[in-house]
């Protein structure tokens, strides 16, 4: 997708869900409200497997940024020889720390006071309801808007599409599209299901979080710099520190002196 075409795109699904959550701002709790039982006050998605699997999407994405890091440390150390340019780990280690990192935890969710679905009054807490992007709120640390979750796993599938996905050949790049776009919409949904965002605190996290990525994926110049990285050298680039690794401890256990 052309660049242009993309920022208007992003630009009219702003202003779309801005128009929808502003003026009707109980969109929210009517989205919410399937998945609170009023009569017991519990939430469809805080059962034990569903906690499990988000714990699960949770971690990926940081097990992700910590592979970035290593991709990059090796990149630089192997110089000319790494099939990935530096930029590339790079980028979506930079996507992951400033997007989810210090946009949505470090400045939004420590701003914006809005209390979480099951802490407000309609959904048996005490809390007021207070529509999005609206700064004020009963919430005082780690509030609801926007959510953190969505837009982490947001951002680590565009990163992982942008930088190998797309370039899937065959019946794997509907796959690998698939996967990703099952995996955000269930991170998110699982927030929601259980109360613990809503609907806008997650469309605005992906269209936020989104946006950002795409600007470093130019800004970064990862996107010139990945345009002839295969899935391959993702691999090979991956592998290579752990393959290095292998190949010195053959090495010492080779050069231990034999028992006689």
């Amino acid at each position: 997708m052309k660049d242009g075409r993309a920022a208007v795109l992003l630009g009219a699904a702003f202003a779309a869900a801005l128009a929808l959550f502003r003026g009707w701002p109980d969109v929210d709790l009517a989205a919410s409200a399937p998945f609170h039982d009023a009569v017991l006050g519990t939430w469809a998605g805080a059962s034990p497997p569903a906690e499990a699997l988000r714990e699960a999407l949770w971690t990926s994405t940081e097990v992700a940024a910590a592979v970035f890091a290593l991709a990059l440390l090796v990149s630089l150390a192997r110089r000319g020889r790494a099939a990935v340019p530096a930029r590339v780990w790079g980028f979506g280690l930079a996507a992951l720390a400033l997007g989810p990192g210090l946009l949505v935890n470090g400045l939004l969710k420590a701003q914006w006071h809005r209390p979480r679905p099951r802490t407000v009054a309609e959904f048996g807490g005490e809390a007021d309801f207070t529509p999005a992007w609206q700064v004020a709120g009963d919430c005082a640390r780690n509030c609801s808007f926007v959510s953190g979750e969505a837009a982490a796993i947001l951002t680590l599938a565009l990163v992982l599409w942008l930088i190998g996905g797309r370039r899937l050949s065959g019946a794997a790049r509907p796959i690998a599209a698939l996967v990703l776009v099952a995996a955000v919409l269930a991170a998110s949904g699982l927030r929601l299901a259980a109360g613990g965002h809503f609907l806008s605190d997650v469309i605005f996290a992906w269209l936020l979080c989104g946006t950002l990525t795409l600007a470093l994926w130019r800004v970064t110049g990862a996107d010139r710099a990945a345009a002839h990285v295969t899935p391959a050298d993702i691999r090979a680039d991956l592998t290579a520190p752990f393959a290095a690794a292998f190949r010195a401890i053959r090495g010492l256990r080779g050069n231990r002196p034999r028992p006689k």
